[in-house]
């Protein structure tokens, strides 16, 4: 309606009906920030890893559920071709918050980039060695004489050797090919015998489902989480924003991290509709992959430290152990200072 309608509606009804909607318009004014923004949404721009999938769950139930118009804020989606792309849209200002790993935040900054970890989906590294429980592998030591397939990304590779020569194995005797992103058909093949760097909520899921066991059946596979064979614990899938909007907007990251908090916690606890929200959105997603994957996301997304301090916290001690891990193994340039690489600060207080 314009202004010129509105006047003219105006002087079609009685006085005492003009005196209340003058009235409703002061006090709407008195209202303040909040019920302007309610009228005049935010537009926010936010990087996914790469194409929507059940590990965004959270956001998209957030959407889902109005937090993000609840906080007067209009959220908009952008796929980036690969992990690293979104924090290079992030640096140029093409989105105000990205999903990175806390591998891909320290290495950005290691090179320049004012990116900043504001909070976490997972509390735990999900990279791992899976390998079929009918190989009888019990302990890494056993991987010698195996051939392992990886995705190729130099970190997951130096968390694999790490872990093999903490346990004890001679890594020149383990066969490790690079597979891309889509091993499994390799794995039933038998053309390798296990995964060097298995999602622990992806693979194993897809793995049972191609066997004909229940997505969610751990008897079928061994796994050997890096975080918990030798390689110090990261996060994983945070939400990264730049120096300049915290500097210039803090408010908007507060914002932005309501609607966001609220969503995963709505995820975890409500999966099945949270996977139904994901599959209306994107019916290719599989059903019992899913809920098998976000019920293992689920477990991962809490901590002694969420319950202490509330979803997607982050210790900056975690983070100052990864940098060193990665320092020491030279695949960062340059010593990172974590304190200016993560914070709490914006999280919605518990």
């Amino acid at each position: 309606m314009t202004k010129m309608q509105t006047i003219t509606k105006l002087r079609a009804i009685p006085t005492q009906t003009a005196a209340a909607l003058v009235l409703g318009s002061l006090a709407a004014v008195a209202a303040g920030p909040a019920s302007q923004a309610a009228e005049k949404p935010t537009d926010v721009k936010f990087a996914l890893l790469t194409q929507p999938g059940i590990w965004d769950a959270g956001v998209f139930g957030a959407v889902e559920n109005g937090y993000f118009k609840v906080e007067g804020l209009k959220l908009s989606f952008v796929s980036p071709q690969t992990p690293a792309d979104g924090l290079k849209l992030l640096a140029s200002g093409g989105v105000q918050f990205a999903t990175a790993h806390s591998t891909e935040v320290i290495t950005a900054r290691s090179k320049g980039l004012p990116v900043v970890s504001i909070a976490t989906n997972h509390q735990y590294g999900t990279a791992g060695i899976m390998v079929p429980t009918k190989l009888g592998v019990t302990s890494l030591k056993q991987m010698e004489g195996k051939t392992l397939g990886v995705t190729g990304i130099p970190y997951n590779r130096i968390m694999l050797e790490y872990s093999l020569k903490k346990a004890g194995a001679d890594v020149s005797k383990v066969k490790i090919v690079t597979v891309g992103f889509n091993p499994i058909p390799l794995l039933l093949g038998k053309r390798i015998d296990g995964l060097g760097d298995a999602i622990t909520w992806s693979e194993t899921a897809v793995y049972n489902v191609k066997i004909g066991k229940a997505a969610a059946d751990k008897s079928t596979y061994k796994y050997f989480a890096f975080y918990q064979n030798g390689v110090p614990r990261y996060y994983t899938l945070g939400v990264v924003t730049h120096e300049n909007t915290l500097a210039r907007n803090p408010g908007l990251a507060r914002r932005f991290l309501s609607a966001w908090s609220k969503g995963l916690t709505w995820a975890v606890n409500n999966q099945k509709a949270a996977v139904a929200n994901m599959r209306k959105r994107y019916p290719a997603i599989n059903e019992k992959e899913a809920l098998a994957n976000l019920a293992e996301i689920a477990r991962i997304s809490q901590s002694g430290d969420t319950n202490k301090h509330g979803i997607g916290w982050q210790d900056a001690n975690v983070w100052a152990k990864q940098e060193a891990f990665m320092r020491a193994h030279k695949l960062i340039p340059a010593m990172v200072d974590v304190k200016k690489a993560v914070t709490n600060r914006y999280l919605p207080s518990k």
